[in-house]
């Protein structure tokens, strides 16, 4: 067994009492995987010997979202070299690249934390089994010279396998809204998973609070309109230009109840639905923790008293987590 990590640790990780911990192998990696092999797979004192090599070998812990909730999920990743002794020079013969994923519920990192060992023993054995299953024992005796390894990415087909969980980003924002027919706020959460690939898909809950504007509302026959929304994403992209910014884009429904007040103060309630589209910018220059700035236009329909089309402007302000 050869161990070529740097470092040889299998990552840092938050225990369920909250404390930051170094997680390792009893008696280092070589140590536990050699006896992990040897147990799985006795030796035989007839075939050929071979050598291990850890390229990578860690545990990951992050969230990701589903299709309509998030989930904790625990990663045990493993990349590892089989090879054979050709005179005094190793030469490899197979590699293989592997993921242990499991899903958790949402705040369940107690049962993660504890189940990480299962996930590598998964991972060594997903190993194991694929280069049994691809080896060819070699003609005897072994030609000189370089031998072509074989490389096997089962289960993953995407050219770009993930070794890395995405970070896991938390957005708490307030929003100023101004629009053709009204102005007010509106608070929302954002959580996703950082990605420089292709495009980040967000999991956003927002409610919103605001009023018609008076000079329209008193055209309309109206002393006073205000409305509560809150707008469900059908479909909600993030895409990461450079580190620390990201340019947005929703399709979405506004669900909520507007409040109407007529000029001889009689007060009724009006059911409003509708669909509604937004563009805009974020900016998260730190990671962990610290101020998110942002714009969003919208365009929105729905079935107010007052109006029925809208465009406007949200200027955000939020912390990130």
């Amino acid at each position: 067994m050869i161990d070529e990590r740097v470092p040889t640790h299998l990552g840092w990780h938050k225990a369920p009492s909250g404390e930051k911990v170094t997680l390792t192998l009893s008696g280092g990696a070589p140590k536990a995987l050699l006896e992990f092999y040897q147990t799985t797979l006795p030796a035989d004192s007839t075939r050929t010997p071979i050598c291990i090599t850890i390229k990578a070998l860690n545990v990951q812990a992050s969230k990701r979202r589903m299709k309509n909730a998030i989930a904790e999920i625990g990663r045990a990743h493993v990349d590892l070299v089989f090879s054979e002794w050709q005179g005094d020079s190793l030469v490899e013969r197979y590699r293989i690249q592997h993921n242990e994923d499991q899903l958790f519920d949402l705040g369940d990192r107690a049962t993660l934390f504890a189940t990480h060992e299962r996930r590598i023993r998964a991972a060594l054995e997903y190993g194991l089994k694929a280069f049994d299953a691809h080896y060819t024992m070699p003609t005897l005796p072994l030609v000189p010279g370089p031998t072509e390894p074989v490389h096997f990415d089962a289960g993953f087909p995407n050219p770009k396998f993930e070794r890395q969980l995405g970070n896991w980003i938390n957005l708490v924002a307030f929003k100023v809204l101004s629009s053709t027919y009204h102005q007010g706020w509106a608070l929302s959460y954002t959580g996703f998973v950082d990605s420089d690939r292709k495009f980040i898909a967000p999991y956003e809950i927002s409610v919103e609070a605001y009023t018609v504007r008076p000079n329209i509302a008193l055209s309309r026959g109206y002393y006073g309109v205000s409305s509560f929304v809150s707008r469900p994403e059908l479909y909600f992209l993030y895409k990461k230009i450079f580190p620390g910014l990201y340019v947005s884009m929703s399709l979405n429904v506004p669900v909520g109840v507007e409040f109407l007040e007529d000029l001889d103060r009689r007060n009724s309630a009006n059911f409003v639905i509708g669909v509604g589209a937004s563009q805009g910018i974020r900016i998260v220059p730190w990671q962990k923790y610290g101020v998110v700035l942002g714009v969003d236009f919208f365009q929105e329909f729905q079935t107010s008293k007052v109006y029925r089309a809208d465009i406007g402007v949200e200027f955000v302000i939020g912390v990130n987590f």
